[in-house]
């Protein structure tokens, strides 16, 4: 059970976790040779929650060479939505970022018609900064996307931070 660096080999398991029912509405997916792409910049980071050997979850960060100390969680998908992984997987990403850039903010958008993940990022220290309407087309309707966000402080203050 950890989150590690992906590999060029986990596409194929990050692309089917995009392409679960219901993903398409809330994460989007890339084709294989936008991940290849993605995950050879350094502006971006792959990383994958692997238990037994088996891909169970991923995260995609973004803006890694942003100058002004902000990535972003551009995507964040799990095979089992709604079973508890969440509760490791969330903060071990947001430690990740932490631990490993020297970013200032890290930052993402939910879903308006998401109200799981943003009960998750909530709970896990994010602020709800405001709302990007309308941002996102679906084929009978606008949805827009609400912006959270954690600064690198809120981070060093969270509980857990400081039991650790």
């Amino acid at each position: 059970m950890a989150l590690e660096p992906a590999a060029p080999q986990d596409i194929p398991a990050i692309m089917a976790i995009e392409r679960l029912p219901g993903y398409d509405v809330f994460i989007g997916a890339f084709e294989a040779e936008e991940h290849a792409r993605h995950m050879a910049s350094s502006d971006a980071r792959y990383l994958v929650w692997r238990e037994h050997g088996e891909v169970l979850a991923f995260a995609i960060l973004m803006k890694l060479d942003n100058p002004h100390g902000v990535v972003l969680l551009k995507r964040l998908g799990a095979v089992h939505a709604g079973e508890g992984l969440g509760r490791r997987l969330v903060p071990a990403i947001v430690d990740h970022v932490f631990e490993t850039t020297g970013c200032n903010r890290l930052e993402l958008g939910v879903s308006e018609e998401n109200p799981r993940a943003q009960h998750v990022y909530r709970r896990e220290g994010f602020v709800h900064e405001g709302t990007l309407r309308e941002v996102h087309r679906h084929p009978d309707r606008y949805v827009s996307s609400l912006l959270f966000s954690m600064l690198r402080r809120e981070w060093e203050a969270l509980p857990r931070r400081r039991a650790g």
